[in-house]
């Protein structure tokens, strides 16, 4: 018979892997984290549906109590989360220095040309530069 906790945890492996398809479908959710939570949810469904395989957790780590066994994998799992998470913190900030950078490239390239298209308050209008405007009340 299946106990209570079984049933929790396929409840909740079954939820996982319900809005990990829900948000790829959506197309909220990148390739990696669907592969990340898809695997969590499938090894959450797998050790909630057969019990028995906690018993490799106690073989592995040598301890003689389940809970501290299914302890010691719960921190490691969230270790490497964090480590994912900060790995990708960390991708997404030096991808917003190149862009960051390509950006005042790009308007520092527009100042030295003179050919600046957007009025300063109005940014998206066309219209001519200050400094046209200035010669053309002086003469």
């Amino acid at each position: 018979m299946v106990s209570n906790y079984s049933l929790i945890g396929l409840f909740f492996a079954l939820f996982i892997l319900a809005m990990d398809f829900y948000l790829l479908k959506k197309r909220k959710i990148e390739g990696k984290g669907f592969v990340f939570w898809f695997i969590t949810g499938v090894v959450l469904g797998l050790f909630s549906g057969v019990p028995a395989l906690f018993s490799l957790f106690l073989i592995l780590f040598g301890t003689e109590e389940l809970v501290s066994a299914v302890m010691a994998t719960g921190f490691f799992f969230f270790i490497l989360a964090f480590f994912y998470i900060s790995y990708r913190i960390s991708e997404l900030h030096s991808q917003l220095m190149k862009l960051t950078m390509e950006i005042s490239v790009a308007k520092y390239g527009q100042k030295q040309s003179g050919a600046s298209d957007i009025v300063s308050g109005n940014p998206g209008k066309k219209g001519k530069s200050k400094r046209k405007n200035r010669r053309k009340v002086k003469t």
